[in-house]
């Protein structure tokens, strides 16, 4: 798994946010919303479980702090 954005960084709807690999291929997941990465909480190269939450999306700039302090 390769994260394409970075915490802080805007994103927009059906923008490629990370890479994930299966046992048949690498994809590419796409943001749902737009808005801001605030928090990673699954790292580059760990495995997650199918439908673990592994990053936040927030609506704006504002929100980051108090996601990323949570």
């Amino acid at each position: 798994m390769e994260w394409l954005k970075k915490p802080g960084e805007k994103v927009e709807r059906g923008e490629s946010v990370l890479v994930v690999e299966s046992d048949k291929a690498d994809m590419d997941v796409e943001s749902f919303q737009d808005g801001f990465l605030a928090v990673l909480l699954i790292p580059a190269g760990a495995s997650a479980p199918v439908g673990e939450t592994i990053g936040l999306i927030v609506e704006s700039e504002d929100e980051i702090a108090e996601v990323q302090s949570k």
